[in-house]
């Protein structure tokens, strides 16, 4: 491969792995905890803020 088709390539491979964390990112934001309805238990100290 010459070196003038590896710069756009590394460039594109940075971009796709940028947009995967990024769209996890969002997609957790979306989910907040465990996932949604997983049944994780509550934290006491959590539990204990929310009454």
């Amino acid at each position: 491969m010459t070196s003038n088709w590896q710069t756009p390539l590394a460039l594109l491979v940075v971009l796709v792995a940028a947009g995967l964390i990024l769209r996890g990112a969002l997609r957790k934001r979306k989910t907040p905890g465990c996932g949604g309805g997983c049944g994780c238990p509550t934290d006491k100290f959590k539990a204990g803020l929310k009454k």
